[in-house]
């Protein structure tokens, strides 16, 4: 059987994996299916200039894993830049963080479209 500390170090396993995937996928909706599995508890921590989902799961008292989720849009007056979506998760103990891992991607920009639809004229 295993102990709560490597159980952490499974799910974190687990998890870092799924980030990683999700970014090469550009879809983060594997990394929350992924953590509810594990029993994670999900917060809503959007904000009014980004979305965020927090989530949170206690393996015991002293051993906590927490998932953040962040998407934004870091364009300011006359920029154009794609959407960023950043994931961090992070392993405590009693003793303070033990480990965190960090990943992001950028979603694919809709104006930099190279069809043959910008070279069409209604005019």
């Amino acid at each position: 059987m295993r102990t709560p500390n490597e159980f952490a170090e499974q799910i974190f396993e687990v998890l870092s994996f799924s980030i990683n995937q999700a970014c090469n996928e550009q879809d983060w909706y594997h990394v929350r299916r992924d953590a509810l599995a594990y029993g994670f508890k999900q917060t809503d921590v959007s904000t009014t200039s980004a979305y965020g989902q927090r989530f949170d799961l206690l393996i015991e008292p002293g051993i906590y894993l927490c998932l953040q989720y962040r998407s934004f849009d870091p364009s300011g007056p006359f920029q154009n830049l794609p959407v960023t979506n950043k994931f961090e998760l992070t392993f405590y103990t009693e003793n303070g963080k033990i480990k965190s891992h960090q990943n992001s991607f950028d979603d694919p920009v809709a104006a930099n479209d190279k069809s043959i639809w910008h070279e069409l004229s209604f005019a």
